[in-house]
């Protein structure tokens, strides 16, 4: 009778046991994946936008910079009052960043499929990410005026350098995103590269597009701005209103340039997320 129950008290656990793990695991991720609610994400943003112009407003409040820093107040005055000057030169600066950021999503179409195609290609752009993001804009646009023409082809030029720096790191990401598990799943189900990454590969690479699409059409922007800070373009641009107004000695100028383009790199960076916003919903 001993023997026989043995076993029976033996094995009589591990169906109970077998049975508590799964529960135990499903309520892992139920715990750990809390992500705030819409109101508390709101609230957050609120906040931050609010801040912001509050700390802005109290520093400038205290004259601990000089007079040359002004409140938001007047820098909101500054750009109402100067609208139509500082719109008119904003017009070719934002030209020349949409123009680059046609030329950048090209390129970026075409880089993520050669680099599923080819993943040899990925050190390379790592390296180009490197060297081109190690070369100071201010001065290389000077360089390119000797052999380029002064005006919007060149302001469009230094533009596309500034933004292939997060476009080849972009495309650097991607590939290693997209081939993961390939060489598993990929080998086990003999799927050719091009056709792991349009069923796999481009899905698990979003997030990483996502991102660099961000930097990138910010970074345009302030491509374009650097350009015409350093001598792309004498006539026009909301960089040389910057250097006008800063050597001029007119700050509401200045400061309202600036808010302006601050506004317009905020929505360029609202635009790359509303770009991708599809591509996300689609791997949630």
């Amino acid at each position: 009778m001993t023997t026989t129950a043995a076993p029976t008290a033996a094995t009589a656990p591990g169906p109970a046991t077998v049975s508590a793990a799964p529960t135990a695991t499903a309520s892992r991720p139920a715990s750990g994946s809390g992500r705030p609610s819409l109101p508390v994400r709101l609230l957050v943003a609120a906040v931050a936008v609010v801040a912001l112009p509050a700390l802005w407003a109290a520093l400038a409040a205290t004259g601990w910079l000089g007079a040359g820093l002004i409140g938001p107040a007047a820098t909101v005055r500054a750009l109402h009052d100067q609208w139509s000057m500082i719109w008119w030169n904003a017009e070719p600066t934002l030209t020349a960043t949409f123009t680059g950021v046609g030329i950048l999503l090209a390129v970026t179409a075409v880089g993520v499929v050669a680099v599923a195609a080819v993943p040899a290609l990925t050190p390379a752009l790592g390296g180009a990410s490197v060297v081109i993001g190690s070369l100071p804009l201010i001065t290389v646009t000077p360089a390119l005026a000797l052999v380029m023409t002064r005006g919007q082809t060149l302001v469009t030029t230094v533009t596309v350098l500034s933004g292939l720096v997060p476009v080849a790191a972009m495309l650097a990401g991607s590939a290693l995103a997209a081939a993961r598990g390939r060489d598993e799943l990929g080998a086990l189900y003999s799927a050719g590269r091009l056709r792991w990454w349009r069923h796999v590969g481009f899905w698990n690479s979003v997030p990483v597009i996502d991102l660099g699409l961000r930097a990138m059409l910010p970074a345009c922007f302030v491509g374009a701005i650097v350009a015409e800070w350093s001598g792309a373009t004498g006539t026009r641009g909301l960089g040389q209103v910057m250097v006008n107004a800063l050597f001029s000695y007119q700050p509401e100028v200045l400061w309202a340039a600036l808010l302006l383009a601050a506004l317009a790199a905020l929505a360029l960076f609202a635009l790359a997320a509303a770009l991708m916003t599809p591509l996300r919903r689609r791997i949630r």
